[in-house]
């Protein structure tokens, strides 16, 4: 492969299989990924590498409303990739290991003008708790996290602390 990632053409290019894990007030452990038969809660979707943060909390959120708390102002979404220890392979019982890496969060409701989804994404997310502002790194796409193909997305929801004011990241 040479030279810089292009946007992808979503007409054009079929999208990939992902399995995006949700866990209210914190991440799965790395350890719950070990056993391949019996995987954390998540939600199967279809989806390209340009697929931004807001999109995922998009499709989250839209088939999983009773997630959010309410109201979801103040709402943090932080997403971390979880891929296969290559280096480690073939060490241990045999048993898959993983690595994680932070992907970056959004919070629902918070930050102001230059965040809101461009046009290919306001069709995605039209309607619904993160069409409108979103503080954090709303813009990050997987490829910008190096995805690959076969890695899960693992996202902690973080709901507004008692004071109203937004969780830190974990």
């Amino acid at each position: 492969m040479s030279g810089a990632p292009g946007k992808v053409d979503r007409q054009q290019t079929t999208p990939f299989y992902l399995k995006l894990f949700y866990r209210s007030g914190g991440f799965h452990r790395i350890d719950e990924f070990a056993s391949l038969s019996e995987l954390p809660p998540h939600l199967q979707i279809y989806t390209w590498q340009t697929c931004t943060l807001r999109e995922l909390s998009h499709l989250l959120t839209s088939a999983l409303p009773s997630l959010l708390p309410d109201p979801a102002i103040g709402t943090r979404l932080a997403f971390r990739l979880i891929y296969p220890d290559t280096r480690n392979a073939g060490q241990g019982t045999g048993a898959a290991r993983f690595m994680t890496k932070d992907l970056g969060s959004i919070v629902i409701g918070d930050g102001g003008p230059g965040i809101l989804p461009d046009e290919e994404e306001a069709g995605i997310v039209a309607g619904g708790p993160v069409a409108g502002p979103l503080g954090g790194e709303p813009d990050k796409t997987l490829q910008d996290a190096r995805f690959v193909i076969g890695d899960y997305v693992s996202c902690a929801i973080l709901p507004p602390l008692p004071n109203g004011g937004v969780a830190p990241p974990p």
